[in-house]
């Protein structure tokens, strides 16, 4: 069968793309239940028809989640041929990189991020599109948690129950975060302007994912999910490049064209006093003299050297 050939507009079908991008792209939920044809070729597509056949064409190792969180922060790696046997013990399977052994949905990975517009930096792959297959048996759950990129979930197989909450405690998190484990990721603790959750609050969302249903969850929107049946799921997942980073990247391009600041940072974490403080001085002379200059550098020739 040919290859599907597939975007942003079908995947959030029948929602427009600008409609999109003005509701939900920076930070609400879209959930769109399944239509007839629509995703078609995707979810036809021999490859996807069960576990075993994904499993069969897989090339590399596969995602075993733990029940200890039930979250891929707690996750250990097998053999394809070794997977099926932790699937039957009720563990969830992830397939990470599901485009390296796919070149249509490398292509499909490719053309939603070129569709979202999303900042690449050239060969920095900011963005970092990936497609991955979830496949987690009945009653298996994942823990509440959010990612720090955007997730699109084409449900192919079975049904999954989601809950989702917006996130109150962190705008626009840099790091994901697992409840229960007891582990805060130091950037993220700095970003946190409240308490994180311990449990779904009341007032969720809830959607129940059938075969065709694709669901968008923004990056930091609190979300856990329930396998209803066994259930087989594909992920479309970009990270959210942010100001932060493209103004140092574009920095980092432009401090080294001088090759004063392409020198060795000599003696910066010394143990001897006199070459740090020297070092800190040297850093400070280097930014002073920046700064004299810096009111004639323009977004746009920072970006254009940095290969935006």
């Amino acid at each position: 069968m040919a290859n599907p050939d597939l975007g942003l507009d079908d995947v959030i079908f029948p929602l427009s793309r600008e409609a999109f991008f003005q509701s939900h792209w920076l930070g609400q939920p879209l959930f769109e239940t399944a239509r007839k044809d629509k995703l078609a070729p995707l979810l036809v597509h021999p490859q996807l028809q069960s576990l075993e056949a994904l499993l069969k064409a897989r090339t590399e190792k596969v995602r075993v989640v733990l029940p200890d969180f039930n979250d891929e922060c707690s996750s250990i790696f097998v053999e394809p041929g070794e997977a099926l046997k932790s699937y039957r013990e009720q563990m969830t399977l992830v397939m990470d990189g599901m485009q390296k052994q796919c070149p249509w949905l490398a292509e499909m990975v490719k053309k939603i991020q070129a569709d979202l517009g999303l900042p690449t930096g050239g060969e920095n792959n900011l963005a970092n599109g990936r497609a991955m297959a979830y496949a987690t048996p009945a009653g298996g759950t994942t823990g509440l948690h959010f990612d720090a990129n955007v997730n699109f979930v084409v449900q192919l197989k079975g049904v999954k129950r989601w809950r989702l909450a917006p996130n109150t405690s962190v705008l626009h998190p840099t790091d994901r975060y697992t409840s229960g484990t007891g582990e805060i990721p130091i950037a993220l603790e700095r970003q946190c302007e409240a308490m994180l959750l311990d449990e779904m609050p009341e007032t969720h969302l809830e959607y129940f994912m059938e075969p065709g249903c694709v669901l968008f969850v923004p990056r930091g929107y609190w979300h856990e999910t329930r396998a209803e049946s066994d259930s087989l799921s594909l992920n479309f997942t970009y990270a959210q490049p942010s100001w932060a980073d493209i103004f140092t990247l574009t920095l980092r391009e432009h401090l080294h064209k001088t090759p004063g600041w392409r020198a060795l940072a000599d003696g910066l974490e010394s143990a001897d006093g006199t070459r740090a403080h020297k070092a800190a001085a040297h850093l400070q002379c280097l930014i002073a003299e920046l700064g004299k200059n810096w009111s004639e550098v323009t977004a746009k020739q920072l970006l254009a050297e940095a290969g935006f």
